[in-house]
């Protein structure tokens, strides 16, 4: 599968994640469909098929990982969009908005089971574990999130370690399990874990970025969503360094603070420099995703990773 066509390899995942959220249960199907259908840049299944291309064998391994950690992403929004009260995602109305909250908790619940059954199929251990262990920590990060919601006092590194746990975490698992189910050697592995974290830290602070800097129709929520719901992100820890004011501002912030407060610090974001240095940021670590790309062995391979990559990091919604 050397000349690899990522639309292609996306429909095959789409066709497969369609079948699986058929459920006996109505509510729970309608529910699931309309996440599913509301779009989204199905960016973990493709790591994992790009990072099969790493291994010894064409594997339909490989397709259950894309699937399965597509369905556990998914699951992640829905608990997100719970957590933070969201009425959008992708511009449409979230699950708990269009339905309730409880009926939003178990399709958060139905997803992820139905991940963890469509992977049960593999009998090499090594994904079950990895896999296993990284939703611990991706609950761990969504609790971080939790308790760090309107903190003024956490630090950048607070703020790595939890966009690690919560976003990076499933890219890496995407490109390191993709690649065990390949049946990849052991450095290969180990690099493409690497390339992952790279990748999903990168996404994420790029994310944070376009959150202050897109509009709200190319977010399909309002712009400053983040910190509207108290999660400081690197922008506004870059600014808060260097900006006394802005950091008393963001102190005052809290859940009852009224739409003015919140417009007057986004606004300040937007006409910063934090924007730059935080782009700068994302693109270093790119660029340790892109060099260690070039340690790996197939050369067919390359071109399209690097190519996907930085789309990724330029992309502008």
């Amino acid at each position: 599968m050397s000349k690899l066509n990522m639309n292609n390899e996306i429909k095959k995942v789409e066709k497969r994640i369609e079948q699986a959220i058929i459920s006996k249960d109505p509510t729970l199907e309608a529910a699931a469909k309309h996440l599913f259908t509301s779009g989204g840049k199905r960016v973990r299944p493709a790591f994992a098929i790009l990072s099969g291309q790493f291994g010894e064998t064409e594997s339909e391994d490989v397709y259950r990982v894309a699937v399965a950690l597509e369905l556990i992403h998914m699951a992640t929004l829905v608990h997100d969009d719970v957590i933070d009260k969201s009425d959008r995602r992708r511009g449409r109305l979230t699950i708990s908005k269009k339905w309730d909250q409880s009926t939003a908790i178990l399709t958060g619940n139905f997803l992820l089971a139905l991940g963890l059954e469509y992977i049960s199929y593999i009998e090499d251990n090594r994904v079950h574990k990895v896999i296993s262990h990284s939703i611990v920590d991706v609950c761990k990060g969504e609790l971080f999130q939790f308790q760090d919601q309107f903190n003024s006092n956490q630090t950048i590194t607070n703020y790595l370690r939890r966009i690690n746990r919560k976003t990076a975490l499933l890219i890496q698992l995407s490109t390191e399990v993709g690649a065990i189910a390949a049946g990849a050697d052991i450095k290969t592995i180990h690099n493409l874990k690497m390339i992952g974290h790279y990748i999903g830290m990168s996404f994420q602070i790029v994310d944070d970025i376009l959150d202050f800097t897109s509009t709200e129709k190319q977010l399909g929520k309002p712009v400053g969503s983040d910190l509207m719901n108290g999660h400081l992100t690197l922008p506004v820890l870059l600014e808060m360094k260097v900006n006394t004011e802005f950091k008393t501002q963001i102190a005052a912030l809290s859940p009852e603070s009224n739409k003015a407060e919140f417009e007057a610090c986004i606004n300040t974001i937007r006409q910063s420099n934090v924007i730059q240095t935080a782009q700068e940021i994302s693109d270093k670590y790119l660029d340790k995703a892109l060099s260690l790309i070039d340690e790996l062995e197939n050369d067919s391979a390359k071109p399209l990773f690097k190519k996907i990559i930085k789309k990724v990091g330029k992309r502008n919604v």
